[in-house]
């Protein structure tokens, strides 16, 4: 299983792939020496992820999948641990994806084991319906992801959520609407507590932007409180998505403006993504 590839050796040919993207991620850190992690992008439907779940779950995460469980939070951890493991082959295609387990920890924040050789690895990730994002990355790095969907509906709960100062920040530097505006908000908020392995258990004041950077990627942020870390926001059709990590001069990302705009190109691809299309 390679970051490229759908686990269906189960399957014949006339099954129908998942839709899967991944993206490497080169980091300079002077500290440590050069780091690599990875992105990556899965859109599935439930059937097929059940009927190929033996490709790519550990014996662990298997025991996750009770009867009791609804088929939306079992269409979640299925698709979730799908992107993970495909972000963790494309980081590290010498591992077997079926050996590691990704466990729950004590604040539910994805904990990575299994194999000995994935010591010193960490795994973020995020789903929204069938469509889910990870990003597997080295402990020394450490890294949040958060991907939403991006529904009018949600704008009062979602500007209740935040400050009337960093939606004006945003406002000045994003002509999008305002649904778009605040799910991105939020995703960059919710990807930093990952980062921090915190969760929303912490007041939200504390997760707040605190400038945009304009970025060869497009918009990138920095929070008001945690002056170490940065956040990368895109979105396309009705998906917003983040990506939080150390800024400079702690790590450097080497990230190809082009490679960006195809994962965001992916992103609007999943967000119109239909099974059998």
């Amino acid at each position: 299983m390679t970051g490229e590839e759908s686990a269906e050796s189960a399957a014949g040919p006339e099954a129908a792939r998942p839709l899967v993207r991944s993206l490497r991620l080169g980091l300079d850190a002077p500290r440590t020496g050069p780091m690599q992690a990875a992105l990556a992008l899965a859109c599935a439907p439930l059937d097929w992820l059940d009927a190929h779940r033996a490709g790519f779950l550990h014996a662990d995460e298997e025991a996750l999948l009770t009867d009791r469980l609804h088929a939306r939070r079992r269409h979640g951890l299925l698709i979730g641990r799908y992107a993970a493991k495909c972000a963790l082959a494309a980081l590290r295609p010498d591992l077997d994806p079926r050996a590691l387990a990704i466990r729950p920890g004590v604040l539910e924040q994805p904990v990575l084991s299994g194999a000995s050789s994935e010591k010193n690895l960490g795994i973020s990730l995020s789903h929204a319906g069938p469509v889910a994002v990870a990003v597997a990355f080295p402990e020394a790095c450490p890294m949040g992801i958060d991907l939403e969907r991006i529904r009018p509906a949600n704008v009062a709960l979602l500007t209740s959520q935040t400050h009337a100062a960093e939606r004006r920040l945003l406002a000045a530097h994003l002509a999008a609407p305002e649904a778009e505006r605040l799910t991105r908000l939020w995703c960059l908020k919710e990807a930093l507590s990952k980062a921090l392995r915190c969760g929303l258990t912490v007041p939200l004041d504390l997760l707040a932007i605190g400038g945009v950077e304009a970025k060869a990627t497009g918009l990138g942020v920095t929070f008001a409180n945690f002056a170490q870390y940065q956040g990368l926001s895109l979105a396309a059709g009705n998906l917003a998505a983040a990506l939080v990590l150390p800024r400079p001069p702690a790590v450097t990302l080497a990230l190809d403006a082009t490679e960006w705009e195809a994962f965001r190109h992916i992103l609007r691809e999943a967000a119109a993504w239909e099974p059998g299309a």
